[in-house]
C-alpha cells in the first residue's frame, strides 16, 4: 500500500490528541476519514481538519464498548464510501494513582476502553477490511512494553492490546489473510491528556516537561499504513527505555521507581473520576508541552524492511 491516496480511513479515538493528529495527516495523504469518539464537539474539529484538505469526513459518535455502535459505524462507512481500507483503533483512557487507591469500577473502566475497546473495534472492522485487503495500524504504547507506575490500569491494557494483536497477526497470516496489523508504540507524547485524565487521588500526576508532538505519532501511523510491519517503537528514548528495561531489570525497576516519584509529585487538582464515562476530547492535539519532533523517524520509516513479519 504504498500510496494511501483514495483510501478510506476510520480512526477511533479522534477526539483528542493522537487521534485528532492522525486524522489531520491521513488527510494529507490523500485519504478520506472517517472519525469516532464521544465527544461530538472533538470529532467536528477533526473532521473540519480532513476537509480542509479536499478530502471527505465522516463524524460517528460512538463509545468503543458499544459493540452494535461500532458494527453501524463500519456499515455506514462502507454504504456510504464503499469499503473500508484502513482501521486506527487508537481510543484510550487513563485513571491516574496507585493501583491500591483505585476503585474496581475505575480501574475496570479503563481496561473496557483501552483494551476491550481495541477488540471491539477490529470484530467490527476486520469483515470490511478482509473485503479491500486492508490494514489495521493501532496506537499501542512503550507501556506495552514495560510497565507504567501510577497507571497501572493503562500499562496492564496495552500489554494486552500487544498480546492480542499480535495473536490475531499470526493468525491472519496462518489462513493466508491479505490484512496486515501493525502497531506504533511512542513514548511520552504531547497531548491533553495529563492536563485531563481523571486521578483516583486528590492531586493529579506532575506533568511530563516535553513529549513527541503528535504530528510524530500520526506520521508513524501513516507510515506504516504505507509500508506495514508488525510495529515500531517511535522515539530514541522510549527505545533505550525499552532495551534498559529488557537487559537490566534492576536498572529498570530503579528508573521506574524514579517515573513513580516524578508523577506522585504532582500537585494540581485530582478527581474527577466520571470523567471516565463522559464525553470530554476538545478536538486538540497538543497538550501544550513541548512537543519536540523526531529526527530519525522518517529515515527508519524509509529503511526499514517493507512488509516485515506480516
Amino acid at each position: 500500500m504504498a500510496s494511501l491516496e483514495g483510501k478510506r480511513v476510520y480512526i477511533t479515538g479522534a477526539s483528542s490528541g493522537v487521534g485528532v493528529a492522525a486524522a489531520e495527516a491521513f488527510a494529507k495523504h490523500g485519504c478520506d476519514v472517517a472519525v469516532s469518539a464521544r465527544s461530538v464537539e472533538g470529532l467536528e474539529r477533526a473532521a473540519a481538519s480532513v476537509r480542509r484538505y479536499g478530502r471527505r469526513a465522516l463524524v460517528l459518535p460512538l463509545d468503543v464498548t458499544d459493540q452494535p455502535a461500532l458494527d453501524a459505524a463500519v456499515a455506514t462507512i462502507e454504504e456510504e464510501w464503499g469499503g473500508l481500507d484502513i482501521l486506527v483503533p487508537n481510543a484510550a483512557t487513563t485513571i491516574f494513582g496507585p493501583f491500591k487507591d483505585i476503585p474496581k469500577d475505575q480501574f475496570d473502566r479503563v481496561v473496557e476502553i483501552s483494551f476491550i475497546g481495541v477488540v471491539n473495534t477490529i470484530r467490527a472492522g476486520l469483515p470490511a477490511l478482509e473485503r479491500t485487503g486492508g490494514a489495521v495500524v493501532a496506537t499501542g504504547s512503550l507501556m506495552s512494553k514495560l510497565p507504567l507506575p501510577t497507571w497501572s490500569s493503562y500499562s496492564a491494557s496495552k500489554w494486552a492490546g500487544r498480546g492480542f494483536l499480535h495473536a490475531l497477526r499470526i493468525e491472519l497470516q496462518s489462513a493466508g489473510s491479505d490484512v496486515t496489523i501493525s502497531m506504533v508504540h511512542p513514548g511520552s507524547v504531547d497531548t491533553p491528556i495529563y492536563s485531563a485524565t481523571p486521578s483516583a487521588l486528590e492531586f493529579g500526576p506532575r506533568k511530563p516537561p516535553e513529549g513527541y508532538h503528535p504530528s510524530v505519532v500520526a506520521e508513524a501511523l501513516v507510515g506504516m499504513a504505507k509500508n506495514p510491519r508488525a510495529e515500531i517503537t517511535v522515539g530514541a528514548e522510549a527505545k533505550a527505555l525499552e532495551l534498559l528495561w529488557t537487559n537490566s531489570q534492576q536498572a529498570g525497576d530503579l528508573v521506574m521507581r524514579g517515573i513513580y516519584h516524578y508523577f506522585m509529585s504532582g500537585r494540581r487538582p485530582g478527581g474527577n473520576a466520571a470523567a471516565l464515562w463522559e464525553a470530554a476530547g476538545k478536538g486538540f492535539a497538543s497538550g501544550d508541552l513541548f512537543g519536540r519532533p523526531s529526527l530519525t523517524l522518517g529515515l527508519r520509516l524509509a529503511t526499514l524492511p517493507l512488509r516485515l513479519l506480516r
